[in-house]
């Protein structure tokens, strides 16, 4: 997509702001919950289409 060229890691149409960087493995435990939360809404968006 030309228009999406910024946010190649994110598909939806929706997310026009950048990317926000992947956190390193030693800050991944500390927000682990927030696996869950993506978990979660990954699994809503998948039950819609």
């Amino acid at each position: 997509d030309i228009i999406c060229e910024n946010c190649k890691y994110l598909p939806t149409k929706r997310s026009r702001n950048k990317p926000k960087p992947i956190p390193k493995e030693s800050d991944v435990k500390t927000f682990d919950y927030v696996y869950g939360l993506l978990q979660s809404k990954w699994n809503r968006m998948r039950k819609t289409r």
